[in-house]
């Protein structure tokens, strides 16, 4: 059995729900944005649009738009997400949606990391996670072998053939069309994205099923990069995350001093914690702050186009901080 619905955005405003009620079997709610500098915003009528499904019976889920380019910010994101629906009741998962162009350049691991760590936020929540993805993302720039087991997966593609069943057994959910039409909905001339649901998904949330195997515990050398990379916090606090996710601490962090014995050649030792700008902390441990060199440095670290702009310095500040300023 297969489920009719929408997705639906401040675009599509105004809609009569209502007159909506009946023909749809679920609706989609944009929920909003995530980004970088701004972590997470609000579309303008997911609160509306929200409420008047609960009062017409529409089951929902909700979906967030991201433009983040890195992990950390994609967690801290799925945090305020989380909190934010507290509160909020969902009868489908929370999709993030991969498709800005903007981003496409970060490459496929890492924006599937940028995924994972948003969902993961979402799961920790207790609700489930999704991600949405057009073909060609699917494809070209996501690592769907680590995604589709561990998330509930929806594709976008557009089908001129109009076989609705084209995804079915592939992914849970199927976008099919952008030009839909449906009694109630006037924004953008009317037109509406149409989906096709192929899992219970309902069911499997209400009875609180889980939607996958939990997946296999990530190998030492991850873990320990993630420690390296301050995903795990420090002393005591580090000890028993660890060891509540499973891991042997001494392990892990035997792995880490070894790494960081092999790589500290590799980067330039970390500067005084209360160093306020990046010029004045290469200057402190004896490195040559020159703008020439800067851009060196930039380069080397992933700062490309390097103009010695707030962020830019800023993002070179932190690695060395971190001790994860490479050298040139």
């Amino acid at each position: 059995m297969s489920y009719k619905g929408i997705d639906v955005s401040h675009y599509n405003a105004p809609i009569d729900w209502s007159k909506v009620k009946g023909q749809i079997d679920f609706a989609i709610l944009k929920l909003g944005n995530i980004g970088d500098s701004r972590k997470f915003w609000l579309d303008d009528t997911f609160e509306k649009n929200y409420a008047e499904c609960k009062k017409y019976g529409i089951p929902i889920g909700v979906y967030l738009y991201c433009y983040s380019n890195d992990p950390s910010n994609a967690k801290a994101a799925g945090i305020e997400v989380a909190k934010y629906l507290t509160n909020k009741t969902l009868e489908l998962p929370v999709y993030i949606d991969m498709e800005d162009n903007e981003i496409k350049p970060e490459g496929k691991k890492k924006l599937t990391e940028i995924v994972i760590e948003f969902n993961t936020e979402i799961e920790k929540s207790g609700k489930w996670a999704g991600v949405y993805a057009n073909l060609d993302w699917y494809k070209n720039y996501l690592e769907k072998s680590k995604l589709i087991p561990r998330f509930t997966s929806w594709i976008a593609h557009i089908d001129y053939t109009k076989n609705q069943n084209k995804y079915e057994g592939k992914y849970d959910m199927f976008q099919y069309s952008w030009k839909g039409k449906v009694n109630g909905i006037t924004g953008n001339n009317g037109d509406v994205d149409m989906n096709i649901l192929y899992r219970d998904l309902f069911k499997e949330i209400n009875q609180n099923i889980t939607q996958a195997p939990k997946p296999a515990q990530k190998s030492i050398d991850e873990i320990a990069q993630e420690v390296i990379n301050g995903q795990w916090g420090n002393g005591e606090n580090r000890k028993t995350k660890l060891t509540n996710a499973g891991y042997n601490y001494a392990e892990v962090q035997d792995k880490v001093n070894q790494i960081l014995k092999t790589k500290q050649s590799e980067y330039y030792k970390p500067c005084n914690q209360n160093e306020k700008s990046i010029v004045d902390a290469l200057s402190s441990i004896g490195v040559n702050n020159s703008f020439q060199n800067r851009k060196k440095i930039a380069a080397a670290n992933g700062v490309y186009g390097y103009i010695g702009s707030y962020s830019q310095n800023e993002r070179l500040l932190a690695k060395l901080k971190a001790g994860r300023l490479k050298k040139v």
